[in-house]
Parts: structure tokens; sequence; C-alpha cells
């Protein structure tokens, strides 16, 4: 229980605060008088005086309280609960509810006049020795004193759910982009209520830490994985010659898929490519194969999510592959529709197989052989086309979906050791 003393203090910044948003000073207590402070709660300027030395003194109490006003025990509870209970929350829904309840805490009433009133004292720093200390305060009493446990929560999940951020990241760097992030969202909201969903925070966060966090599982040397990845090329059963003539004349028809394919003719297949109608039809079944077999000229772009980071480590490089697969699908979606149905119809009937035309089911065959997951050969590749049927099913089925949920949808279809 605070003593009469303490309660009589902290009536008084109470008061001054009051003043000061009314008067909407600028920098914390200058224009406003001890007088104007005592008015507001009936007492004399001696007595704030004898309180605080004077108007330094309650400044700096005025700061203080900013201090004080932070509750870190959720979080540090959090924590706790997780270290003597892991495993019992998936790592994702752990953000999503640990970021939620944060938006939720800092979007109410009162924390919006702290950070009203934080900006007041951040007016208050400079280069001056009182700048300077309230530079200092700020720094270890609002940041610090909050980074500390929340980079110490991020580790606690590491930890025991067996992730690691991916390099150069830390957990406390996170920590900081989290802040910031959820700082300058509060600050629109607190402008523009209605700008800022209520679960934006929530779903950015998700996002961030599905692309910095990555399992313990594997971590393979860059030499080992681009190794594995010369299974890259197609078949060997295929004609090289005859998937490059394809691939040339979908390349030129490309233009022509901004709709549903089978509003697209043959002939005009073959107008665009410069070739003959009957060769068109001798090596398609129809404008949808052809729409299908453009989408090759994405595999350099997939190639590259591929390698981003597979130095980092290969289940985190699969899931750039399958999140640029979800993103593309999402911007041309006819052609990666068409070459979702061709995907289909090849696992049906025999003849040409647009998987060595786009060969996305190889890559993440490499992938899982790099892994070491004790599956037979078919089994690999049979997981593979699942792997990449589900990415291009949930981003052209599922639009509101993000792509990285996708990506995450779709990883789970793979085993992960133990």
């Amino acid at each position: 229980m605070a003593q009469p003393k303490d309660a009589a203090k902290a009536a008084i910044v109470e008061a001054a605060w009051r003043v000061v948003d009314r008067q909407g000073v600028v920098q914390l207590l200058a224009g406003v008088s001890l007088r104007d402070i005592a008015d507001e709660i009936g007492i004399s300027a001696s007595t704030i005086s004898y309180h605080f030395d004077g108007q330094e003194g309650l400044a700096w109490a005025m700061i203080e309280s900013l201090v004080d006003a932070r509750d870190l025990e959720p979080l540090r509870a959090l924590t706790e609960v997780l270290r003597a209970e892991p495993g019992t929350v998936d790592a994702s829904e752990l953000v999503r509810a640990a970021t939620q309840a944060d938006w939720d805490e800092l979007t109410r009433p009162e924390s919006s006049t702290f950070e009203r009133r934080l900006k007041r004292v951040l007016a208050a720093t400079g280069s001056d020795a009182d700048g300077e200390r309230i530079t200092a305060r700020l720094r270890d009493g609002v940041w610090e004193e909050y980074l500390g446990p929340f980079a110490e929560l991020l580790d606690v999940v590491c930890e025991t759910q067996g992730w690691h951020f991916v390099e150069p990241f830390t957990s406390r760097e996170i920590s900081r982009v989290s802040m910031a992030t959820a700082e300058r969202l509060l600050h629109q909201s607190m402008l523009d209520p209605d700008a800022i969903r209520g679960d934006l925070l929530a779903d950015s966060m998700v996002a961030l830490f599905s692309a910095v966090l990555a399992p313990d599982t594997v971590r393979l040397s860059i030499d080992e994985l681009e190794s594995s990845m010369q299974v890259l090329e197609p078949h060997d059963g295929a004609d090289p010659e005859l998937i490059e003539w394809r691939r040339r004349v979908a390349e030129a028809a490309a233009p022509l898929f901004t709709g549903p394919a089978n509003q697209v003719s043959l002939t005009d297949v073959a107008t665009a490519a410069g070739v003959p109608v009957r060769a068109i039809r001798e090596r398609f079944r129809g404008a949808t194969e052809v729409a299908a077999v453009s989408a090759y000229r994405f595999l350099p772009e997939l190639r590259v999510a591929v390698e981003r980071r597979l130095s980092v480590d290969v289940h985190l490089a699969l899931a750039d592959y399958l999140c640029e697969i979800a993103r593309l699908a999402r911007i041309e979606p006819a052609v990666w529709g068409a070459l979702g149905l061709e995907r289909q119809r090849a696992a049906l009937a025999a003849g040409p197989d647009v998987h060595d035309d786009v060969p996305l089911d190889l890559t993440v065959e490499a992938g899982l052989a790099a892994l070491g997951i004790p599956v037979s050969d078919q089994e690999r590749a049979d997981l593979s086309r699942l792997v990449v049927d589900t990415a291009l099913s949930y981003s052209l089925t599922r639009p509101t979906v993000a792509p990285h949920t996708v990506a995450a949808l779709a990883m789970r279809l793979i085993p992960h050791e133990g």
C-alpha cells in the first residue's frame, strides 16, 4: 500500500501531466508554472516544492512515472510458463498470441495517454546535459527494460521448440524491430483508428518470424546443398530439343494468357509464336498446356528463391521456394492455374508431361534428399508433387491466404526427424 507521502507525490505528478496535456506544451513543463499545477488539485506551490525540490524535480518525477508505467509481469509470466511446459504451444501461435496481447494492451486508452506523454518527454531531449540524462533514462527505463524480457521470451521459444534465428538476426534485434513496428502502427492508429485492423500487428509478426526463424533439425553446408540441387535438370527420358521447342512457343504465347486459357485458340498460339498451327497441334494437347508450359519462364526466379538462404537452412530455402510459387500464382493466376490443371492430368493420363517443362517437383525432391528423410525415391517424388500441388492449390483457390501461410501449410507435409 502506498504511504501518504507517496500518494501525495503521485497525485501531484498526475496533476502536472493533466495540465501539460491540456495546455499542449511541447517540452514537458516549459510554459507551465508550479502555480498552474497547484491550482489543479487545490494545494500550494510551496507544497510541490517541498515534495519535489522545484520544477526540475517534478519534471524528473514525471519522467519516472512513465518508466514505472510499463508492466512487464505478463511478459515474464509467459516466459516462465513456456519454460516450464515446453512444446505445448506451436511457435507461430505463441508469437500470434503474444503479439495480439501486446497490441491489445497498447491500444487501451491508458496506453494512448502514455504514448502522448512519452512524446512530450522525448521533445525535451537534446545535446545539453539534461537532454542527455533524459535520453539515457528513457533508453534504459522504457526500451531496455522491455527489450530484455522480450528477447528472453524469444530465446526461450527457440530453446524449447528447437528453432534458431537465421543469421545475421538475433533475438535482441528482432525484439527491437517488433517494438518499433508496434509503436509506429500505434501512432497511426491514434490518428486514424479505422486505418489499422486489430490483427495487423499479429499477422505481420507471424510473417516476420517465419522468415527469420528456422528449425535446428538440419544445418547443412552450402556445398552439400548445392551438390544436391544438381538434379534439377529435366528427366533423363525427356527429349531436350522438344522441351526447348515447347518452351520457346509457350514463352512467345505467354502474353495471350491474361484470362482463361480456354479462350485462346491454337491458331492464336501459332500466330504469336510464328510457327505452323499443325506443329502446335502435334506437340501440345491444347491451349491450356501452352499456358502451363509458359510458367517455365519463372524458373530463374524460383531458383533464386531457393538459393537465397540455402547456406542457412534447407527447410527455410524450401519455404522460400513455396512462398514464391504462391506469390507468382497470385500475379498470373491464369498461367499457374493452367499449370496446376496440367499437373493433375499428367498424374492421371499418359502423354506429354508438363513436369519436364516446368520441373517444380525436382527442386523439392532435391531439398528432401538433402534433408536425408528416410523414404524411397518414389515416395520422395510423390511427396514432392504433393507439397508443390498443395502450394498451388491453396494459392489459387484461397486468395485471402497470405503466400507465407501457404508455404507454411505445404511445409507441414514434410516429415521432421525425431
